[in-house]
């Protein structure tokens, strides 16, 4: 027998050790992928990645329909970089607690502003996004062994928080009308503040074998989030400053259903697709904004924040990874939204993203995962 053959038959007792304890069939990778297993007592399980799209890695060509869509973005607009990290830790065999943090940077240039002399302005929405809770496994039927997966069921709650950087902008002209034009000396500024979220979420969650290999999950859920976002300005004329401010508060619920299936390729290969369905139901939005007749420019003008036409989202997820060792993986992801982050990000119904939220969105990743 081969030496390859024998790492071979031996990597199932290797990557769970006593299957007793197990909790999570055969090289199951908990990470992003909805499921009723929990990890075992004791057992902590980390991931670390990196998630980007650019001109030369272009997922379904999902930036450049964005530079498509719109006549507001020009250059590397669309372009996102970040970084994610999780955490699991088992608080008993039925009971486990995880933490999500995820930074990333969505590039965003705007074309020419006739409304107002821009003589600087950032280049991208900067968030962060972090969630934590907990995964209660509460029923189990047909365990054997850990080889293949069984008949699960479990209750996850989480909370939610996004933050996102001030996007600020300087000038050194305003047009109120063709024949009123207000220059300054100094530049000024202004700035899209205010933005951030907040929620909880509840779902519960089904596992079921298809096969001595693959398995299926199906949940449903419900959550509720505010959000907030707002416009203001440092400019040393009074009567502009209440021209550019603006506030904006929501209050939503959504309801998600979702499916996944986990099919272990090989002992080393698991491939993990998933759909979810989310549908947001605006319960509440309170907009406080200047008149009609503002001098604020189209892209921080909240006018329409109130009657956004898209309430539902469709997010599909694929990975496939492979066990380096019993500890360590490395996955290569795909993640592709109908509606950008619709209900995801909440807080990015701002006048700026805000315009161009119903576009599909989606980017890669590359996460490298660890056994502890």
């Amino acid at each position: 027998m081969t030496y390859v053959r024998k790492i071979a038959l031996c990597l199932p007792c290797l990557l769970v050790g006593n299957d007793s304890l197990a909790d999570t069939p055969l090289g199951w990778i908990s990470t992003e992928n909805p499921s009723a297993y929990t990890i075992d007592a004791l057992d902590a399980e980390l991931s670390l990645g990196k998630v980007m799209v650019n001109d030369t890695i272009d997922f379904l060509n999902i930036r450049s329909d964005l530079l498509a869509g719109t006549r507001k973005l020009v250059g590397n607009s669309g372009d996102l970089q970040g970084q994610r990290a999780e955490v699991q830790f088992g608080l008993t065999s039925s009971l486990s607690v995880f933490y999500r943090h995820q930074e990333q940077d969505l590039k965003i240039e705007l074309g020419e502003i006739a409304s107002i002399g821009l003589t600087d302005i950032s280049n991208g929405l900067s968030t962060t996004a972090t969630a934590y809770g907990f995964k209660w496994n509460f029923f189990e039927s047909g365990y054997y062994d850990n080889s293949g997966p069984w008949h699960a069921a479990a209750l996850e709650v989480m909370r939610t928080r996004n933050v996102t950087d001030d996007y600020e902008g300087h000038f050194d002209r305003v047009t109120i009308n063709e024949n009123f034009i207000v220059t300054f000396t100094d530049p000024q500024t202004f700035r899209l503040d205010s933005m951030e979220d907040e929620g909880w979420q509840a779902r519960l969650l089904y596992s079921a074998p298809l096969s001595s290999t693959m398995a299926t999950t199906v949940w449903a859920g419900y959550g509720e989030t505010s959000a907030s976002s707002g416009t203001s300005a440092d400019i040393v004329l009074e009567q502009l400053v209440d021209d550019f401010y603006q506030h904006f508060d929501m209050e939503d619920r959504h309801y998600m259903l979702g499916a996944s299936v986990h099919w272990q390729l090989t002992p080393r290969i698991p491939v993990q697709l998933s759909y979810e369905f989310l549908r947001v139901n605006n319960s509440k939005t309170d907009i406080v904004a200047p008149p009609s007749n503002s001098v604020l420019p189209s892209f921080l003008r909240g006018d329409n924040l109130g009657t956004v036409s898209e309430h539902s989202n469709h997010t599909l997820r694929g990975s496939v990874s492979y066990w380096v060792t019993p500890d360590v993986h490395v996955s290569f992801t795909g993640k592709l939204f109908s509606n950008q982050f619709l209900g995801v990000i909440p807080h990015y119904n701002n006048p700026l993203s805000g315009s161009f939220a119903d576009k599909p969105y989606g980017y890669v990743g590359l996460q490298l995962g660890l056994r502890l």
